[in-house]
Parts: structure tokens; C-alpha cells; sequence
């Protein structure tokens, strides 16, 4: 199959389901995998105009990967800052962006709280079908939070007869060399059940999941995740189909650490209840019209308790309730074989109830507040591809929020291959980000600013894509730029803004993504990627201290400014498969928060090695699978004075029926 067709877009299959039939069958395996989340039209990722990474199930059981934050490790731009052990606060920087600049998806369904705000500390793999990252901005399409990114995760979808399957891991830690973490090293433990399958009208898919470690810390780090998903598809009628998403997650994590790092609570814990559901209904009304009517709630109920540690301490009790209530219609149009255009109208319901009470020498504080708004939103989007060699998109969006008004955004972007073996693109566009309840309505020490304005970015990026050694290899490069401007910081004098939020910060981003995929000798498959990042406050915040966030000329903090990966990954046609991975990550700034004002601190770079193989057992629906992770037993930070973990080694075996 020549490279040219194999970069077609898939405008002449205009439904999604017509998509995926086609990204499953064995006679196109070698097709670009089908990208939903770029646009509102399915596109081959190599017509797709912007930068978008697929991360299949296949590539997370190669690598043996349980939660969506590691596999994000590896992703172009993308750099993961977690505090402390396996359930502890979990950041995704993108393109250099703040962690609040990515609006993440779960087959559809935003579950960002109002703001922007995701921790991914929750969230793992369980029946995933694939990942989708796109990078650079995509508010047009996806409205407030998706800034520099986009993540969306997608439920696995039943397929042939009914098939039910067992994994079980087990792993361990030994205790940090330089004496901390528990005297017994930590240990971790994973179950998942999944069953799936087609009917006569439909398929289904579920699976249950356990997971749980013993932590870093010698004290107070269990860590518990109970994780139910499901896919449902239904066709009641030719022509129609309806789908149906969820995902419930119950997590606890107990956590020793104070803001700063260090271990000083024996008793403080963090739960979280999440609920994620979608539904949509997709009518074809004829080859050329069909309309998607999307309905979704996400709700994440949760909050920490932190009882009083002896008589003369202090205690601490909060709890937050966030919910997205959400609507979309959209109507896809193919008024000719090289145009599609999408139409569509959303609208969002949100609210939350927050409540925190403590007790210290100082006596009781109390504070309380319920906020709620609307969003109504429209847009519209066309892709054009008036030859095979050429894909070019353009849309509009407005959206009317009852909290800041009304606020547009744009995006334009072509993909054009000037030869078989070489692919231009380029893409420029606005993205914005709403203000959080919290910055809009809090109360008691801090009081919230209800006249914020939406913090806004205007981004461009532009990439060459070029086939080498016959098609063997693909080597990719990119440059961005980005501005963030009405970047949103707390004013902590009775200044401007009065011990409250405003609009004040500018800084930019750009950076260099190099990716090299490759096939080489029989089964093995090779890949790599850099990235070279340089984020800068132009206009600073209202903080001038040492622990200010927004700085003049200072870096944002825990941004690398170099972060670089490979694989080695063996898939042959017997009974093993295997993969070795180094993740190389260059110094980052970041900030000592144990002092007051805290202090700039420079984190070194690091390089990490992962190794992970499978191996099925002849003749039985049975295989084992071994991960090594940090197999050299580097001692490193993702953030300052917090423990990252040190080689860890987990045994599995799975099993099908």
C-alpha cells in the first residue's frame, strides 16, 4: 500500500462506526490509525492538520503501563509531575502550558472540574481502547480548558463473541536507598476483569478493577482504586445507532506530606468519588446527512480529612461537589465528495458546593460556598480536501457564558503532501480557559473575583513529516509558539485586587518536537522523540517574592527543557513480545514550598530505563508479563522533596475464557 494512499483522509466514510469497522479490519491494519478527537470529521492521522499522538491498547500491554499518566510519559510535549507515591497529585504539563490548559475527555465526556483543573492520579487503563493526545489548541471544537491539548480516553469496544478475561499483578519496591520509604519496600497490586462482546443488534464491553500499593512512605501512604467502565452500542434500526459510556471511580489515598514534601501527618487522607456518563444518539439521514445528539454528566464528589495528629495541633475537614451537565447537537453535512462541514450547538450546566472546616490554637474556620453558570456554544467546522495530496480545515466558535460573556475563538490548519514520501502541515488558532469556582466565588481567607475574564492563548505551530528507507522509517519535526495572555494570579495584599484572583500575567511558550518511528530488522520496531522547550513570563504577577509563580523573565516552573524517549520494542509472531523504553528528562524549575516566601530551586535531569515482555503459553488462553520500571535504580524528583519511585519490579499473569 503506497504511502500516499495511506494518508488519505476519510471524508467518503462519514460515520464514526464506518470509521472504526475500517481501523479494525485486518485487510487495512496498515492504515493511519483514525483520529476523532483533532476534528469533528474522522481523520486518517495523516491528513490530520495539527499534532496528535495514538496511544493503542496494544502499546499499553506492550509496555505493561496501568495508569493513563505513565503512558503519557512518553507523548511529545508532555511532562507529568506527580507528588510523591502512586495516587498523589498528578499533573500533565502539555507544549509547556499550565496543568489547567488540557481539557480531558473520556469517550466524550469533559471530566475537567469548571476551570480546567484534572488531577490524573485516578486515572488508569482499564478496558481502554486507545488514547488520543492532540497538541495545540482546541477550543473550536471542544470550547473552554482545551488550550494546549486535548486527551481523550476511549472505552475498548466489544468485538466477536463473548469473551471474558483476568489479569492479576503484583509488584514491589525495595526500600530507597537513601533511607526513606518504608523499611519493607513498597508493594502494589492490580486486578482487572473484562468481558465484551457482539450481539445480534450491538456490542458491549465492562470490566471491574482493583488496584492498591502500601506507598513510599514508611507512614500513612495506602493507596486504594476501585474502577468500574463500560461501552455499549446498540443499532435498533438501520440507520440509527445509540452508544452509551461510563466510568466510576472510588479511590483513596492516605498522604504523610505537607505542601512542602516533607513527612509530618500520620493520619490525613484524600477520597474521591468520580462518575462519568455519556450517551449519544447517531441518526443517518443519507449518505450525505447525519446528526450526532450527545447528553453527559460528570461528577467527582470528594474531598480530605486530616483529624488533629495530638492535643495541640490542628485539624481540617473539606468537601468538594462538581458536576457538568452537558448537551451537544451536531449535524455533519457532505455537500460534496472533497467538503464535510459540521454544525453544531452545546450547552453546559455547572455547579459546585464546597465547604471546609477546620480547628487549630487560632480556634474554628468555616467556609462555605455554592456557585453554579451556563455556557451556550456554537460552531462551526469545515475540512476541505480538494485532492488526495490535500487536507485544509477552518472553523469558528462563539461561546455566551453567564459568568464572563461572550468570547470567540478560531482555528485554521492544512495538511498537503507535496510527494509520496512528504507531508507538510501547519496550524494556527485561539483556545481559552474559564475561571474556576474557586477563583470566582471563594470565601473566608480568600475571596473569589466573580469580573474575572477567560485566560487566552493564541498558538501556531508548523511541521515536516518525511518516509524514510523506503517507507521503513517516519521521521517528523515541529515548531510551536504559544501566548498566554489574562493568565489568572492571587493578589495577597490589599492591593489591586484585595486578597483576591485577577488578570494580570502574559508569558509564552515554544519549543521543538522531533519524532522518529522505524522498522527494523524482522519484529523489532523502534521509535524516538525530543522535545526542546522555552517557557518565559513576559508580564509578571502580583507576587515580586522568591515564590512567586509568575516571575518577569523567570521559566514556568516544573516545565523540562529538554525531555527525550526511545523503544526498542520486539513483536514477533510467536509466543514473546517485549519492549525497552529510556525516558531522559532535562532540569526543571521548580519552587521549595517549605519556606516562606518559598524558594526557585533547580531540579537535575534525569534518565529513567523501563523494560517490559510478554509471553503466552502454547496452547492455553493463558501468558505471563514482566515489568522492571527504572531498571537502573535512578534516584530522581518530578517535584521538589517529593519521593518518585525507585525500581520497581511487578510479575502478572492473564488469563481468557
Amino acid at each position: 500500500m503506497s504511502t500516499t494512499l495511506r494518508s488519505l483522509p476519510l471524508l467518503v466514510l462519514p460515520f464514526a462506526h464506518s470509521v472504526a469497522a475500517q481501523e479494525r479490519s485486518p485487510d487495512t491494519a496498515r492504515v493511519d490509525p483514525v483520529v476523532v478527537s483533532a476534528t469533528r470529521i474522522p481523520l486518517s492521522r495523516g491528513a490530520v492538520p495539527v499534532a496528535v499522538t495514538v496511544i493503542t491498547a496494544d502499546d499499553l500491554r506492550l509496555r505493561g503501563i496501568t495508569t493513563v499518566a505513565d503512558a503519557l510519559r512518553d507523548v511529545s510535549s508532555a511532562y507529568i509531575a506527580q507528588a510523591g507515591s502512586q495516587g498523589a497529585t498528578t499533573s500533565l504539563f502539555l507544549r509547556g502550558g499550565e496543568s489547567k490548559y488540557v481539557k480531558v475527555l473520556v469517550d466524550g465526556v469533559p471530566t475537567n472540574e469548571a476551570g480546567g483543573v484534572y488531577d490524573f492520579a485516578s486515572l488508569t487503563t482499564d478496558n481502554i481502547d486507545r488514547i488520543e493526545i492532540v497538541r495545540g489548541p482546541a477550543s473550536v471544537i471542544h470550547g473552554a480548558d482545551a488550550v494546549t491539548g486535548v486527551v481523550q480516553i476511549f472505552t475498548r469496544r466489544g468485538a466477536g463473541p463473548a469473551r471474558s478475561e483476568v489479569e492479576v499483578r503484583t509488584g514491589v519496591a525495595p526500600r530507597d536507598r537513601l533511607g526513606a520509604g518504608s523499611a519493607e519496600g513498597m508493594t502494589t497490586m492490580d486486578a482487572i476483569g473484562t468481558v465484551g462482546g457482539e450481539m445480534a443488534s450491538g456490542a458491549y464491553s465492562m470490566a471491574l478493577a482493583r488496584h492498591q500499593s502500601t506507598g513510599l512512605y514508611a507512614l500513612n501512604n495506602r493507596y486504594q482504586n476501585n474502577v468500574l467502565s463500560g461501552r455499549f452500542q446498540f443499532t435498533p434500526v438501520v440507520g440509527t445507532e445509540v452508544r452509551f459510556a461510563l466510568r466510576y471511580t472510588d479511590y483513596r489515598f492516605h498522604y504523610p506530606t505537607s505542601g512542602g514534601g516533607d513527612v509530618v501527618d500520620s493520619n490525613a487522607r484524600r477520597t474521591e468519588d468520580r462518575s462519568v456518563f455519556g450517551g449519544e444518539l447517531e441518526r443517518r439521514f443519507t449518505d450525505r446527512v447525519r446528526a450526532v445528539l450527545a447528553l453527559n454528566v460528570s461528577v467527582n464528589d470528594g474531598g480530605t480529612n486530616d483529624a488533629m495528629d495530638g492535643p495541640s495541633g490542628s485539624s481540617f475537614v473539606s468537601q468538594d461537589k462538581t458536576r457538568r451537565r452537558s448537551g451537544e447537537l451536531r449535524v455533519h453535512l457532505l455537500p460534496a465528495a472533497t467538503t464535510a462541514v459540521t454544525v453544531g450547538v452545546a450547552m453546559e450546566q455547572q455547579d459546585q458546593h464546597s465547604q471546609f472546616q477546620s480547628q487549630s490554637p487560632f480556634g474554628p474556620f468555616n467556609s462555605n460556598f455554592q456557585a453554579s453558570r451556563h455556557n451556550i456554544g456554537a460552531y462551526t467546522e469545515v475540512v476541505l480536501t480538494p485532492s488526495p495530496a490535500i487536507t485544509a480545515t477552518l472553523g469558528g466558535r462563539v461561546d455566551d457564558n453567564q459568568q464572563f460573556g461572550t468570547f470567540g475563538t478560531g482555528r485554521g490548519g492544512v495538511s498537503w503532501r507535496p510527494s509520496a514520501t512528504t507531508r507538510l502541515r501547519a496550524t494556527v488558532g485561539t483556545a481559552f480557559r474559564e475561571p474556576s469556582f474557586f477563583e470566582n466565588y471563594a470565601t473566608g481567607f480568600v475571596a473569589g473575583n466573580p469580573g474575572l475574564a477567560p485566560e487566552r492563548a493564541t498558538s501556531w505551530d508548523a511541521g515536516v513529516e518525511q518516509d524514510l528507507l523506503a517507507g521503513r522509517a517516519q521521521l517528523a519535526l515541529t515548531g510551536f509558539a504559544q501566548r498566554f495572555v489574562n493568565m489568572i494570579d492571587y493578589e495577597s495584599t490589599n492591593g489591586a485586587c484585595g486578597f483576591s484572583y485577577c488578570n494580570v500575567a502574559r508569558a509564552t511558550s515554544n519549543g521543538v518536537e522531533a519524532e522518529l518511528r522505524a522498522e527494523m530488522r524482522g519484529p523489532f520496531h523502534a521509535s524516538a522523540g525530543a522535545t526542546f522547550l522555552q517557557t518565559k513570563v513576559v508580564e509578571p504577577g502580583y507576587d515580586s517574592t522568591s515564590g512567586g509563580l509568575y516571575r518577569r523573565g523567570e521559566s514556568l516552573i516544573r516545565r523540562p527543557e529538554r525531555n527525550v524517549n526511545a523503544e526498542v520494542a520486539y513483536r514477533g509472531a510467536g509466543p514473546l513480545t517485549a519492549s525497552l523504553r529510556v525516558l531522559a528528562v532535562g532540569i526543571r524549575h521548580d519552587k521549595d514550598f517549605r519556606s516562606f516566601p518559598a524558594t526557585p530551586v533547580t531540579l537535575p535531569s534525569y534518565e529513567r530505563v523501563d523494560v517490559a515482555a510478554q509471553y503466552a503459553i502454547a496452547g492455553t488462553p493463558a501468558s505471563f508479563s514482566l515489568r522492571v520500571e527504572n531498571l537502573a535504580n535512578v534516584h530522581y524528583e518530578s517535584v521538589f522533596n517529593f519521593l518518585s519511585p525507585r525500581r520497581t519490579i511487578s510479575v502478572g499473569v492473564r488469563s481468557a475464557f
